[in-house]
């Protein structure tokens, strides 16, 4: 009893280490401008069955959480994600929910979808091949955000929460409007 009692306590002890260290420090995920290469060019299918690219959205921000309806963490942050697409939707910023989830799953995904009041679009099929292409994963939750020329602007790896979130895309879009006012001299 005495050695279940310890085992219990070191398992704890890890689990919390492990959750502090879980959300990656802004400075560990942000690539500066000058390393930022092209988001490669990844295929995934929306709800109803149409295929999608980054491409697709071209000239906006784009925040790209990978995520699964049985993953736990990333149903924790979903809220976050949610109010962030809330407030920075109007900015010029995309969300896209990468489910890692077949076709055959979008009832559930759905359902996930209604269940987080997720208003953002959701495209199916995402994999650990296209986790690992944009330098993340595998594990669940993952976010990149990718910046309006379409290269690879962060890379989060593992839980993210709306400080962070905040952080990063307010980042970008200061970057990016004074790449912006600097082109109109």
């Amino acid at each position: 009893m005495r050695w279940l009692s310890s085992s219990v306590l070191v398992v704890l002890a890890l689990a919390a280490g492990l959750s502090s260290s879980a959300i990656a420090a802004p400075g560990d995920i942000w690539v500066p401008k000058e390393q930022r290469t092209p988001a490669p060019k990844l295929v995934f299918s929306d709800i109803p069955g149409a295929r999608k690219r980054f491409s697709q959205l071209k000239g906006k921000v784009i925040v790209v959480n990978f995520w699964a309806t049985w993953c736990a963490p990333c149903k924790a942050e979903m809220p976050e994600l949610v109010k962030a697409y809330a407030i920075y939707r109007d900015r010029g910023v995309e969300f896209v929910g990468a489910a890692n989830e077949p076709r055959s799953a979008k009832a559930r995904v759905r359902e996930f979808m209604q269940g987080m009041q997720i208003q953002f679009p959701v495209w199916l099929e995402a994999s650990e091949d296209h986790m690992k292409a944009l330098g993340v994963g595998p594990g669940l939750p993952a976010t990149i955000i990718v910046d309006a020329q379409g290269r690879v602007a962060a890379r989060i790896s593992g839980v993210t929460d709306g400080a962070q979130l905040h952080e990063l895309l307010d980042r970008i879009l200061t970057e990016q409007a004074s790449s912006d006012s600097g082109a109109g001299r």
